[in-house]
């Protein structure tokens, strides 16, 4: 998960819609996943182009920045 909000002010987020599957191709950028920290919505991009393998992050599930989201080949 990048760092893409304060942990320390908002604590951990929560994924709240995957814009992609396993076996999709994703490009670097590309919006992958949605989460919600503090009530504030923010879209996560793929960091690297590739096919995600695998989604290791589940629906309202709770995530800290540095926690995997996805396995993209």
């Amino acid at each position: 998960m990048p760092s893409i909000w304060n942990f320390e002010e908002l604590g951990k987020a929560v994924v709240t819609q995957w814009y992609v599957k396993e076996g999709d191709s994703v490009k670097e950028g590309d919006p992958v996943c949605q989460i919600m920290a503090a009530k504030v919505t923010v879209e996560v991009p793929s960091p690297v182009t590739g096919t995600v393998k695998k989604i290791m992050a589940e629906m309202n599930q709770e995530i800290s920045p540095g926690d995997p989201l996805m396995d993209v080949e």
